[in-house]
């Protein structure tokens, strides 16, 4: 029992393995082809190969992206909602001094 359920545990994990590889390989190829078929066409700029795509999608996760760590892990994501929880914590009058408070910064360049 527990030697069939350590190969169905590899056999789950190599599933996901191979389906990642393959899901980048086709990301990179989208990327070649959405590249090759606009970019050039829009702006004048040369074709590129499919390993050129390679490195400009990894460039691209480097840059912009989040590195390649788990999704949804950025910084803004994680301070968001416990700016909620603190806004929803506020008495009645510390509302009201935060509305007035926003008035008085922000009057005249956000319609207030």
């Amino acid at each position: 029992m527990i030697g069939r359920m350590k190969r169905q545990r590899k056999g789950k994990f190599a599933f996901v393995f191979v389906a990642i590889i393959v899901g980048v390989f086709l990301l990179v190829a989208l990327l070649q082809y959405l590249w090759n078929t606009l970019m050039v066409d829009i702006f004048n700029l040369k074709a590129i190969t499919y390993w050129q795509a390679l490195g400009l999608f990894v460039f691209s996760r480097i840059l912009f992206g989040r590195g390649f760590g788990k999704p949804g892990g950025g910084r803004f994501r994680k301070s968001f909602p416990s700016h909620i929880e603190k806004e929803a914590d506020l008495s009645e009058e510390e509302r009201e001094r935060l509305r007035e408070e926003w008035k008085r910064r922000f009057s005249g360049r956000c319609g207030l």
